[in-house]
């Protein structure tokens, strides 16, 4: 019987440790990375979660253990093929507290079967496999002797054997030297295990299940102790050396007003001298920037919208940060900054912000004026647009950009000048097809004008749809320029318009067919390359200049600052200055960064010195990508202490 009982126990363990190995490598297949070294850490680790696993199962009552096995795999199944979906969408992972919020997905449930790929199958091997045991082995009873345990002992067993197993895993994972002394931002194995700087780098490691107890671990921690962070903040505030030293154009524009645009899903095909005359035109007299990224992390346009208004990243531990840190003191956001301006006249700048969609995703009734500190904020329900959201919504309308830029301007214009207005799009969302009712009404636009530029039709109709749906957005803007110029107010005027977010409502490989910016496959970026997105500013006096610049959404705000001479300590704030002498870099979700001088790649662990002027070493690049890492946690311990509320509270003290 002790035969028959080990070896039971032997194929219970295999078929756990088999069925989570096999997920691991399906996922790793589709989205992360198959290099060796890192199969034998997550197999490591997935052993020793077997382990637990196998000792949770036989505790159950015989009555329900074929059913929570079979429950179990389904679920468990779901979850990778979720995280794969997800990346594949947003390129990022989520966590549990993201899974929360699962419901309001719902509008973007057209992505799911677009990103299907012939790797999906492979989830539905195991739910295949444990739906046809369980049916054929219904009936059969599982005697409590060969798997169940007799006594405490053996549990004990089990238990020393799974906790030993799992702690010589995570203790033989490479560790930086105490006495290493290249960087002492550089991060070891252990350091992506212990801190998860970059979900990916973590899942890319040691696996999924990893990363889910890391997530899980996190929330259980102990609370940090302030002062301790407080210090650690301070101190690495201090020490940066990437201070501003005689920025270009400083002050340019102090004392004209500002209007500053971020267009829902506006991508760099959308602009074209004939489906966006008005934008376009505006373009040939804008300072265009042809390297700025707007990076998809957890929620796509509110993090644009948080990074752009605070020059700080958003929470990797929270699903929302706008909601989660809204009762945060940030001194130096966009309204602030414009709003403790004084020129010289005495006056100072009024701050409005307008959207023509409601906060059943976002709330930005309570983060525009109390987070970031707007004079007033306008949404779609104020404007009469829609009611109030109630329930869970499927069927999202979209409303019109054209609408929003006439009842935003005729508040503004009643308005003391000068002003700062953060007007935020919503006509370009997805889906691009007959179901959303701005692309529908211009779609006949659309096509007459590629009839009459003799234009070639698109193949995928989701590309007439984009446009028409970005039509609004440029009939917005055309109404924005004829009503200043009618005003009067075109000179005084400064235009601010960029993209959310790249069009991720359409396959990157159609958008690569479409879009010959974006063609290149053989790019040092690969898919992040799609994550490049429009930026210029207009004014009246103007000519076009390129600037080819690395630039992130997170650096809009010191830009401003720079341009319009208000007041910033740069010594906190993330973002950096795209006229100054600072190093800036695009941090993308999946721990890659991409700098004016390299790229890491995170799926590959290789930096690209691709600057051939630059004198930056491979050293070099290896420690800055460590530091960049750190000023992440750094940022996630800023916004979990609420340090300026802090730092102001020591000071009063």
């Amino acid at each position: 019987m002790k035969k028959t009982k080990r070896k039971c126990s032997i194929v219970l363990y295999l078929m756990i440790f088999i069925f989570l190995a096999y997920l691991e490598m399906t996922i790793k297949l589709s989205v992360t990375s198959l290099k060796s070294e890192y199969i034998f850490q997550v197999i490591a680790f997935t052993a020793s979660y077997s382990f637990f696993a196998f000792l949770f199962v036989r505790l159950l009552p015989r009555k329900i253990f074929k059913t929570f096995i079979l429950v179990s795999i389904i679920l468990i199944t779901l979850l990778y093929f979720s995280q794969d979906i997800y990346y594949r969408i947003l390129s990022s992972f989520f966590s549990f507290d993201i899974a929360g919020d699962a419901h309001k997905a719902t509008a973007f449930t057209s992505r799911i079967f677009k990103n299907l790929t012939y790797v999906h199958i492979m989830y539905l091997v195991p739910i295949a496999l444990v739906t046809y045991f369980a049916i054929k082995y219904k009936k059969v009873e599982i005697p409590k002797k060969y798997f169940f345990y007799e006594s405490t002992f053996e549990f004990l067993q089990v238990l020393v054997v799974a906790v030993l197993l799992f702690t010589t895993v995570v203790h033989t994972l490479p560790k930086k030297p105490e006495n290493y002394s290249k960087s002492e931002y550089i991060y070891a194995d252990y350091d992506f295990y212990d801190k998860v700087p970059s979900a990916y780098q973590t899942i890319n490691k040691f696996g999924m299940i990893t990363y889910f107890q890391r997530d899980i671990m996190n929330k259980f921690k102990e609370e940090p102790d302030e002062l301790s962070i407080y210090e650690e903040i301070h101190s690495y505030g201090e020490e940066r050396i990437d201070r501003i030293e005689n920025p270009f154009y400083e002050g340019y524009f102090e004392g004209k007003n500002l209007i500053l645009i971020m267009a829902e899903s506006f991508d760099t095909f959308a602009i074209d001298p004939a489906l966006t005359p008005n934008i376009y035109a505006m373009q040939q007299n804008s300072w265009n920037f042809t390297n700025f990224y707007s990076p998809l992390y957890y929620r796509n346009t509110a993090d644009t919208e948080f990074m752009s208004q605070t020059g700080f990243y958003t929470s990797r531990n929270s699903p929302l940060t706008m909601e989660a840190y809204q009762d945060n003191y940030f001194p130096y956001t966009l309204p602030r900054i414009f709003s403790n301006k004084v020129l010289e006249s005495g006056r100072s700048y009024g701050t409005y912000s307008f959207h023509n969609y409601t906060d059943y995703f976002y709330p930005r009734s309570v983060f525009h004026p109390k987070t970031l500190g707007y004079d007033e904020y306008y949404g779609a329900v104020d404007f009469g647009m829609l009611p109030e959201p109630k329930g869970v919504i499927t069927n999202h309308i979209w409303q019109s950009d054209l609408e929003l830029m006439e009842k935003s301007l005729d508040i503004l214009l009643e308005k003391p000048q000068p002003f700062f207005s953060y007007i935020l799009t919503v006509s370009g969302h997805l889906d691009y097809d007959s179901s959303n009712p701005i692309a529908k009404k211009n779609l006949d636009i659309i096509k007459d004008i590629f009839e009459q530029e003799e234009m070639q039709l698109p193949e995928n109709n989701e590309f007439l749809y984009y446009h028409a749906a970005n039509y609004e957005l440029d009939l917005a803007v055309g109404y924005l320029m004829d009503t200043l110029e009618n005003q009067g107010l075109l000179e005084d005027t400064v235009i601010m318009l960029f993209g959310d977010h790249y069009a991720y409502g359409i396959d990157r490989e159609e958008i690569a067919l479409y879009d010959e910016s974006k063609s290149d496959e053989s790019s040092i970026l690969g898919d992040l390359r799609f994550q490049r997105v429009p930026m210029m500013i207009y004014h009246s006096d103007l000519y076009y200049k390129e600037f080819d610049q690395v630039f992130a959404s997170i650096d809009i705000m010191p830009t401003l600052a720079n341009l319009f001479d208000l007041e910033v300590e740069y010594e906190l704030i993330f973002g950096k200055d795209i006229f100054s002498n600072q190093r800036r870099a695009v941090y993308f979700s999946n721990g890659s960064i991409l700098t004016d001088d390299f790229f890491f790649d995170s799926e590959n662990e290789e930096y690209i010195i691709y600057d051939e002027t630059s004198e930056i070493t491979l050293a070099d690049a290896e420690a800055l990508y460590g530091e960049y890492l750190y000023r992440q946690l750094i940022n996630e311990s800023i916004l979990e202490i609420d340090y300026f509320w802090l730092q102001d509270q020591l000071d009063l003290d």
